[in-house]
Parts: structure tokens; sequence; C-alpha cells
């Protein structure tokens, strides 16, 4: 028994599918649909690092319902602590190398698509004629209205010692609408891991 089993137990069997599933996504990180970036404290010892738990948890705002949900909580914080488990980090109660906390906010946007029908020559339709031979094809356009909701993901990693943001993790992409709950855990192990990916950097 090494020293990493010890400070690291082995995951629990509905857990090792997850886990792969996420080592998965590791090696198409740069394929999906989410933007993420990442920023980070170069001074920091992310080396020194094993133990770590949540910062204290805000309180409810009353706000927006789709973020400020028991469930989406509960799912943002189970993929979190799958990804820092798989990193060799141990949440522990006390004493932490370092604390996590997440901000996750949904922001409707609009934008306006328009497609342009050219007629050109031959169609014998709509057609006005230049001097010296040129010609002019007329066109119509439709223009469409398309709503969207962007969802961004921040994680930080605070210095529990200094009491500072030494990392942060930003993702950010088209929100669309999940079928069933098992399908809502796996985005957010998606988007989770995808934000993570560099985490600790350096390593």
């Amino acid at each position: 028994v090494t020293r990493a089993d010890v400070q690291n137990p082995r995951p629990r069997p509905h857990m090792k599918t997850r886990l792969a599933a996420l080592l998965a996504l590791a090696a198409s990180a740069g394929c999906s649909g989410i933007s993420t970036s990442y920023d980070f404290d170069p001074n920091f010892a992310f080396a020194e690092v094993t133990t770590w738990d949540w910062m204290p948890a805000p309180p409810i705002r009353g706000g927006d319902s789709r973020t400020e949900s028991r469930l989406v909580d509960q799912r943002i914080r189970g993929a979190i602590e799958l990804a820092m488990e798989d990193k060799g980090m141990q949440k522990v109660d006390n004493d932490p190398d370092v604390r996590v906390g997440y901000h996750l906010a949904l922001d409707d946007a609009v934008s306006y698509e328009t497609m342009n029908s050219y007629y050109g020559p031959g169609w014998g339709y709509g057609m006005y004629r230049y001097p010296y031979g040129g010609t002019m094809s007329m066109s119509t356009s439709t223009t469409r209205e398309r709503r969207y909701t962007i969802g961004t993901l921040i994680i930080d990693v605070f210095d529990v010692n200094a009491q500072e943001l030494v990392w942060r993790g930003t993702g950010e992409g088209e929100v669309h609408q999940a079928r069933d709950p098992e399908e809502r855990q796996r985005r957010a192990d998606e988007a989770v891991w995808q934000i993570m990916y560099s985490f600790p950097p350096n390593s």
C-alpha cells in the first residue's frame, strides 16, 4: 500500500465509470463547444497541495432559479469533487491546503441572422441593365431572430494560509436543455473537467 493509496482511497465503483468518461473527455477537450481559460499565481507552490475543502457556501439570493438550485449545486459540486479526487487531492474537514468555490451564471442572448436570396442572369426576373452591357440582380432578404442562453462557470482555488485566490478557471458556452438528470450530470462533469483540465498548472 502506497502513501497515495492511504491519502486517496480508491473511487467507488459508480465513480470509476464517471472517471473513465472524464478521462476520455480530456483527450478531446479542445473539441467541445465550451470555451475555457485560466489564470494562476506563479509564486504559489501547487505541487505541495494534497488536501482541499469547500469555501463556505454563499447565502441563497433568491435570484435566478436556474442557477440557485440545490440540484444544480449538487451536480457541480459532485463534478468538482470527482475532478479533484482524480488529480490526487483529498477532501478533508480540517486544515486543508486550499479551498475551492464556484460561481455559475446564465445570460439570455439574442442574435439576428439574415439570409439573402439572389436572382442572377437567366432567371428573367427583376433584372435591370446597366449601360455598357452590365446587369444588376435583385435580391430579397429574411432576418430571423435567435434566442439562446450563455452559461459561465467560474471555479476558484484559494490559498488557506494567505486567504488569497491562487487559481481561477472559467468556462463559457451555449446552454442546451438536457433531457434527463443523467444527461445533466454528464454535462456538468464535462464542463468542470474541461475547466479544470489545466489544474494544477505545470503538472
